[in-house]
């Protein structure tokens, strides 16, 4: 009895360390198998380079080999305007930034000058739009917190009114700074915006008209806002007050009543009739009632005698 019992535990524990071993045979088999596949499938990946900065630059920063490094990027992955190599950047000439740009930013042919070229004002405009200088002062420039790439309305006042003419005006240049990343306040005495032709044609005829001021927006905002022209009238408290005084309706006073005694024949009544402008004519104070006489035996009326039905 025990050496049966010896027996099948030995079989017990056979069969199931050979069963652990097959399956785990066939589960490597299988991850075998399925990452050949994948190795099979999987595109294999060629890097090449990319040129960034290698430090910051600013606006009209000279390039140079020193200014520039190469990292590596995914070959044919590169951005459109990017350059492979500082071969590629300078191969044509030096060139001269035009936006700031950070450390470990691509460069874009966008923002650099052409081989050669130096960095002008001009090579910030828009295609299709123009460049315009305003007179402004400490005041009229937002206190000089107004920076290269901001956005502003420009603000027409004239002697009697104050108007937007124009909204989200981008800031090109504070008199001859233009470098977007500049963080120091300057009391300008130009601002140079980028403005639509018609636009700018606007601004030249509202400099000879009256003064133009800068109010700046909010970063990022595009929405233009719905603005009236602001009068001498908004500014004065006289005319709303008058105004506010003709559009209140006049109370009229509360009806008060009066009491009117009427006399028909020898019948005598009394009446509750509204008091208005000043009340009834005549008041009479009420007779004493008194027996009826016989009809025979009443006196005649005199003439100073009240008539019939008429209101005392």
């Amino acid at each position: 009895m025990r050496a049966n019992f010896k027996v099948m535990i030995v079989l017990a524990i056979v069969c199931g360390g050979g069963a652990v071993w097959a399956g785990g045979r066939w589960l490597d088999n299988t991850s075998a198998a399925r990452l050949r596949e994948i190795e099979a499938t999987r595109t294999t990946v060629t890097f090449g380079t990319l040129v960034v900065a290698a430090e910051a630059l600013r606006f009209g920063a000279p390039l140079s080999p020193k200014a520039v490094r190469e990292i590596p990027w995914p070959d044919g992955e590169l951005p459109p305007g990017a350059f492979a190599t500082t071969d590629d950047l300078f191969k044509d000439g030096d060139r001269t930034v035009l936006y700031p740009l950070e450390q470990g930013e691509p460069l874009f042919a966008s923002k650099l000058t052409g081989p050669g070229e130096r960095a002008a004002l001009s090579r910030l405009i828009s295609d299709g739009n123009r460049a315009v200088t305003l007179r402004v002062n400490d005041v009229a420039g937002v206190g000089g917190l107004v920076l290269p790439g901001d956005r502003v309305d420009v603000v027409l006042t004239t002697a009697e009114v104050a108007e937007v003419i124009l909204q989200d005006v981008r800031i090109l240049s504070i008199d001859q700074m233009a470098d977007e990343k500049s963080t120091e306040a300057i009391v300008a005495h130009t601002v140079t915006v980028e403005a639509s032709p018609e636009a700018a044609q606007k601004l030249v005829l509202a400099q000879n008209i009256g003064g133009l001021s800068l109010v700046l927006r909010r970063a990022g905002e595009v929405r233009a806002a719905a603005f009236r022209p602001i009068g001498v009238a908004d500014l004065t408290t006289a005319r709303k007050t008058e105004n506010a005084k003709a559009e209140v309706t006049p109370t009229p006073p509360p009806a008060t009543d009066a009491t009117v005694w009427v006399r028909r024949a020898t019948e005598l009544t009394q009446y509750s009739v509204p008091a208005r402008d000043g009340g009834p004519s005549r008041r009479v104070t009420p007779l004493p009632e008194t027996t009826p006489a016989a009809p025979a035996e009443t006196p005649p009326p005199s003439s100073a005698s009240i008539a019939a039905g008429e209101p005392q």
